[in-house]
């Protein structure tokens, strides 16, 4: 039995020789990993981009692992110049990481990004970022924004300083090779004498001032009269309608009470034997038969 399992098991390898080695041997061809400390949240934002060596048989499933205190935000590819979201098989709770696989189907850049928290104290805020080496890179970049309002700032290994288009300075470094199993670890620490962020969120803003002449502006103040002679003229018409109807409803005649009823609750004879009251026209006790004694 256990002889034609492994003939089973053989046949399918080499029915299948290349799928089994496209996922042993992916190698990518570039990773660019940027570190963004309080860009639009007080936290780190991990960008990833990278490509898959040209000679890769697609389509082939890349695995990435992140810390477990990740939160894995996007996963995109670069499509007619522009990121478009794709589907990703993930995350999942992997020992100390979360695991998560994107299908590579075509030779583009393939970009992810998550968040990941700092590490304050005061206003010293420091961060370490691990790459565990789960695939050879030919060519591996890293690099880290400055936050604003920094008094002091400190990566490790060092990075050059460079100022960004958008006015920002960045920390980066000449790309290098990566081994499969080859770690890169970057430490960053660094203070800062506000919590203001790079980007910070606000909501939409007009155009233009907004008053009571906007077009398309409602103003209460110029509808209050109309709102009050409103209010007036239905509570007029509620009186009237409430009068009315009272005055149709029948009236309600007075109960009236049992003759006799009337002469029992009136009367005020006791029997002076047993105490049982009786009728004003009574003249023997109903329960003890003793002759009632008449007031006159």
């Amino acid at each position: 039995m256990r002889k034609w399992l492994l003939i089973i098991a053989v046949g399918i390898f080499f029915a299948f020789p290349s799928v089994s080695a496209a996922q042993a041997g992916t190698k990518l061809s570039t990773l660019n990993v940027q570190l963004w400390p309080e860009y639009d949240q007080p936290s780190m934002l991990v960008i990833y981009d990278f490509t898959i060596e040209p000679d890769t048989q697609l389509p082939v499933q890349v695995t990435f692992r992140i810390p477990l205190d990740a939160n894995l935000i996007a996963a995109a590819s670069l499509q007619d110049g522009g990121l478009v979201n794709i589907p990703i098989d993930g995350p999942a709770n992997s020992g100390e990481w979360q695991s998560f696989t994107i299908t590579v189907d075509v030779m583009t850049t393939y970009h992810f990004e998550y968040y990941q928290p700092l590490t304050f104290n005061g206003n010293a805020r420091s961060f370490n970022y691990l790459w565990d080496g789960s695939y050879a890179v030919n060519a591996f970049t890293a690099s880290v924004l400055e936050p604003l309002d920094t008094v002091s700032f400190i990566v490790d290994p060092p990075l050059e300083p460079t100022a960004g288009n958008d006015g920002n300075t960045y920390y980066g470094g000449a790309p290098f090779a990566l081994a499969d199993g080859e770690q890169f670890v970057l430490n960053l620490q660094y203070e800062k004498t506000t919590d203001t962020l790079i980007l910070p969120q606000q909501g939409l803003q007009p155009a233009d001032p907004v008053d009571d002449n906007t077009l398309g502006r409602i103003s209460l103040a110029n509808y209050l009269p109309y709102i009050l002679g409103g209010l007036g003229v239905a509570f007029i018409m509620g009186g009237i309608i409430y009068y009315w109807q009272s005055g149709r409803r029948p009236g309600i005649k007075p109960r009236r009470r049992n003759h006799a009823q009337a002469e029992e609750e009136l009367s005020e004879v006791y029997c002076h034997q047993c105490g049982t009251r009786a009728k004003s026209s009574d003249r023997f006790c109903r329960v003890c038969g003793s002759r009632l004694r008449q007031e006159s």
